[in-house]
C-alpha cells in the first residue's frame, strides 16, 4: 500500500516540507505540510490518519464531517486529529493559512498486529471514533519523535520511527476505540532473554545494512510490539537506540583507517548520505568525523 497516496490526494494544494517517502519506513508514512485556507475533497481512508498541529495558528480553525459527525476545532499547538479507517469525510474546510501540520499514516494491518497478539479481534483500524481537539501527551510526544526523524536523518532512526508507529497503533487503540479491548495474557516470556541475545548478536553481525524491528521480532520469534518492549526492559534501551551506538562505535572503529573514505564510513554506519552522517556524528561526539579522526592520528 503506498500510504503516501492519501496525502498526495487529500490535500492537493498544500505545501510539502518534508515527507517519508524514499526513506524506507515499513509499516507508517509521516508529512510535515503546510496548508492554505480552503475546503479541501471528500475521502474515504484506507489507513489511519492521525493529524498533529506542531504550532499554533491563530485565529485558524478546522471544520469537517465524518460519518455524520460535524467538527470545529481551533488550530493550537499540540490539536489532534483523529481519522479512522473507513470514515468518509465529506467536508473538510481550513479558514486561514495552517504553518506546520504533521500527518502520520498507519496502515490496517499495524491494529491486526496488535490484535493477533492480544488475541481480540476488537482491535481494529475501523473501530478508532472519529474524533478532534484531542490533547493526549502521549500522542503528541510520540509524533514529535516522528517530526524530529522527518527533519533531521539518524542511523537508527528508521528503527525508532517504526517503534514509535507501534506504541502509536497501541495509543489509539487502547484510548479511542468505540470498544477498548480487555487485558489479556502476553506470550510467554521465559526465554526472552535468549531470544534478545540472539537479535544483539544478529544486529552486530549486520550493522552495515539496514535493519527494520520487524526482521528483528522475526529473528526473536516475537511479535514487533512485543520484541520492542522486551528489549527495553532486559538492555535498558529501546532497539533503534541499541542500533544506533553501536553504529557510532562502528563508525568510531572505521575512522582509524585513514584510507577510508568519509562517505564510505558514512554508508557503512547506516546513513544515506555523508551530510546526515557528519550532523548526527558531531551532535552525538561533539565533534565532525574528521576532527575526530585527526585525533586518532
Amino acid at each position: 500500500m503506498n500510504l503516501h497516496a492519501h496525502g498526495t490526494f487529500k490535500f492537493p494544494n498544500a505545501g510539502l516540507a518534508a515527507t517519508s517517502l524514499g526513506r524506507g519506513w515499513n509499516g507508517v508514512a509521516a508529512e510535515l505540510r503546510s496548508h492554505p485556507a480552503g475546503d479541501l475533497p471528500a475521502i474515504v481512508p484506507t489507513q489511519m490518519e492521525i493529524t498533529l498541529a506542531t504550532r499554533r495558528s491563530p485565529g485558524a480553525f478546522v471544520r469537517r464531517k465524518g460519518a455524520g459527525v460535524r467538527q470545529r476545532s481551533a488550530v493550537e499547538e499540540g490539536t489532534i486529529w483523529l481519522c479512522p479507517v473507513g470514515v468518509g469525510e465529506d467536508e473538510i474546510s481550513i479558514s486561514a493559512p495552517l504553518d506546520e501540520i504533521l500527518h502520520i499514516y498507519l496502515p490496517a494491518d499495524r491494529f491486526d498486529g496488535l490484535a493477533d497478539l492480544y488475541g481480540d479481534a476488537r482491535i481494529r483500524a475501523d473501530a478508532i471514533r472519529y474524533l478532534a481537539d484531542l490533547r493526549d501527551p502521549l500522542i503528541r510526544q510520540i509524533g514529535l519523535s516522528i517530526r524530529s526523524e522527518l527533519l533531521q536523518e539518524t542511523s537508527a532512526g528508521r528503527m525508532m520511527v517504526e517503534s514509535a508507529a507501534l506504541a502509536l497503533a497501541a495509543r489509539v487503540a487502547h484510548a479511542y476505540a468505540h470498544d477498548r479491548p480487555e487485558p489479556s495474557q502476553t506470550p510467554q516470556e521465559a526465554d526472552c532473554p535468549k531470544r534478545i541475545s540472539r537479535v544483539i548478536d544478529f544486529i552486530r553481525d549486520n550493522l552495515e545494512r539496514d535493519i527494520s524491528v520487524g526482521e528483528l521480532a522475526t529473528v526473536a520469534c516475537l511479535s514487533p510490539f512485543h520484541f520492542a518492549r522486551m528489549f527495553k526492559r532486559l538492555t535498558g534501551k529501546t532497539p533503534h537506540g541499541f542500533v544506533s551506538a553501536e553504529r557510532f562505535a562502528l563508525a568510531r572503529k572505521l575512522l582509524g583507517d585513514p584510507d577510508m573514505p568519509l562517505v564510505t564510513v558514512a554508508h557503512r554506519s547506516g546513513f544515506s548520505t555523508q551530510a546526515a552522517f557528519g550532523t548526527a556524528f558531531k551532535r552525538a561526539m561533539g565533534c565532525t568525523p574528521g576532527a575526530y579522526r585527526r585525533r586518532l592520528s
